[in-house]
């Protein structure tokens, strides 16, 4: 078994809305996911490649947590 990391990106919704928006244009090359976070009023992206994780952090300095799951071959 490997470990794969994933990448948590927590931001408001509005910049969710804005990432999904380039994602669906083609901007971000990879699959995401979203999903509702426990915290009210937030918003959580996960992506796999750390590029697109730190190039969506420098536009919305949202807050990251990196999550390591088993991947089974």
């Amino acid at each position: 078994m490997n470990k794969k990391k994933i990448y948590q990106l927590g931001m408001e919704p509005q910049y969710a809305a804005h990432v999904i928006l380039l994602w669906n244009e083609g901007e971000y090359p990879c699959d995401i996911r979203v999903r509702r976070a426990k915290t009210a009023g937030l918003i959580v992206v996960e992506v796999e490649e750390l590029e697109l994780a730190n190039k969506i952090v420098n536009v919305t300095r949202c807050k990251v947590a990196i999550k390591e799951v088993e991947q089974s071959k």
